[in-house]
């Protein structure tokens, strides 16, 4: 049996090819022109006002108003009907002047319906809320 070899002998290769290189170079230099603009901009972020730097008072006393996720509605610990909330939230201002209102949402009610408890206390002069969403009934 006849041993075949290669004839050709194996060489080394020695070139580098800098095309890989080079289209690096050039994307990395076209990001560093988008970014260099952003990088430059000097915008210093404004802490929040507070409602004491702002000169308005913190709420003397706060009432929960509670939303179930069969749309039921519970103010300070009594069950109302859903179209009972205003008068009572007017009644609520009536008595407690400057109180705040704790909103606590069910998680799986959408958001629709807290924009509609927010206007209901917005339209009885309710300016202090805070809005918490819960899992479980209370």
């Amino acid at each position: 049996m006849k041993r075949v070899s290669n004839q050709r002998q194996l060489r080394l290769i020695t070139e580098i090819s800098i095309t890989p290189l080079l289209d690096l170079v050039l994307v990395l230099l076209f990001v560093f022109m988008l970014a260099a603009p952003l990088l430059k901009r000097d915008k210093t972020l404004q802490p929040p006002q507070t409602a004491a730097l702002l000169g308005e008072e913190s709420p003397k006393s706060s009432v929960r108003l509670f939303v179930h996720k069969d749309q039921s509605v519970t103010l300070d610990g009594a069950m109302l009907a859903r179209a009972a909330l205003p008068s009572a939230l007017k009644q609520l201002v009536a008595q407690r002047p400057g109180a705040g209102v704790e909103v606590r949402m069910h998680r799986d009610l959408s958001v629709q319906q807290l924009v509609d408890v927010m206007e209901m206390l917005s339209a009885a002069g309710i300016r202090k809320t805070a809005v918490v969403t819960h899992a479980d009934e209370p």
